[in-house]
């Protein structure tokens, strides 16, 4: 398999693997050396450069974009507006839940993962209320009935 020796379809792969990966591993950085990756490709599709360049190459875009871009695509979870907007607003619970055991809430039209701070066994259909956030995981509450039927 001589495609598998192309510099350029190497990278490229490289750079696809770490844009997938980061849909599953939150944090926004796996991402930037994907783009670093694919910086190199791009390289070494007009011109010959050797390992350890395209190894420069790679390291100074991904690390560059990594530092210089991060925090305008994820921001610290305790800063800006957006966290106003979760606390104190009610979910639907996908998955049940209870402490120490996580599950999924909907809000928003998302799915979010969430845990509870109580000890109640929390059923799906059941809304609670968000009580914090960090990143992409929310802290919730039950609502009492009565309280859920007026919302």
């Amino acid at each position: 398999m001589d495609i598998l020796k192309d510099p350029v379809i190497i990278w490229f792969l490289i750079g696809l693997f770490c844009v997938i990966a980061e849909f599953f591993a939150p944090g926004v950085i796996i991402v930037f050396f994907g783009a670093g990756a694919w910086v190199v490709a791009l390289l070494c599709l007009g011109s010959e450069i050797s390992t350890a360049q395209q190894i420069t190459v790679f390291t100074v875009v991904s690390i560059g974009a990594l530092v210089l871009l991060r925090k305008r695509f994820n921001p610290p979870a305790d800063s800006g507006p957006d966290i106003d907007e979760f606390i104190g607003r009610t979910a639907v619970v996908l998955e049940p839940m209870r402490r120490g055991r996580p599950g999924r809430v909907t809000f928003k039209g998302a799915a979010w993962k969430a845990e509870t701070t109580s000890d109640e066994w929390l059923e799906t259909g059941r809304s609670v209320s968000i009580v914090a956030r960090e990143s992409i995981l929310l802290f919730v509450e039950s609502i009492p009935e009565q309280e859920s039927m007026r919302k």
